[in-house]
């Protein structure tokens, strides 16, 4: 008789009750959601990994000084402010969410966590994976298209934007280089 594994959603499962049935216990549950700060310095060091960067480019990068970076990399240093976290999704050109949640959506991200996750895609680099199978077609609204796709269709439609201080005219007036209209031929293209 062959010997049965348990498979990876089986395992998830168990992860999940045994993690469920430790919040039962209010100071567990805590803990369990004041351990942000561990996996903000995971994130961050993933991040930085994941684009080839060194602390010191980071901090070149950010204005700051390479210790900065490595006090945020420490998972004992959990003194992260939303300025911080601000400035590094904006290093990281990555979004960042900041938002009250029940703990099964908190225990759902911890039993799936992977370091895609952690360590997530640029908006160009997600931009040029997903954008594809974005584009919509010439005659769509935006009332008929799920919310997904109007992000593509803002894209592409220029809003009313202040001038930049430096120069006075709009980013969206100014004329985009060859490499952005080959771009957006293509797309045009698919669609």
């Amino acid at each position: 008789m062959l010997a049965s594994y348990p498979t990876e959603s089986s395992i998830d499962g168990i992860k999940r009750r045994q993690i469920l049935r430790s919040l039962e216990n209010r100071e567990y549950r805590r803990e369990f959601a004041a351990d942000v700060g561990t996996g903000l310095a995971f994130q961050v060091r993933l991040l930085r990994e994941a684009r080839g960067w060194t602390q010191e480019e980071l901090a070149h990068q950010m204005g700051k000084r390479q210790e900065t970076i490595c006090q945020w990399e420490n998972p004992d240093y959990g003194r992260y402010t939303l300025k911080t976290l601000s400035e590094l999704a904006a290093a990281f050109d990555v979004a960042l969410l900041v938002r009250f949640a029940p703990f099964s959506e908190l225990v759902d991200w911890s039993v799936n966590l992977t370091p895609e996750r952690l360590a997530p895609a640029s908006f160009d680099d997600e931009l040029q994976c997903t954008l594809p199978r974005m584009v919509l077609p010439q005659d769509s609204t935006t009332d008929s298209i799920p919310s997904r796709h109007v992000a593509r269709q803002e894209f592409m439609m220029p809003l009313a934007v202040e001038p930049t201080a430096a120069s006075g005219e709009s980013a969206l007036e100014r004329q985009p280089p060859a490499e952005e209209k080959e771009k957006e031929r293509q797309y045009a293209q698919v669609a």
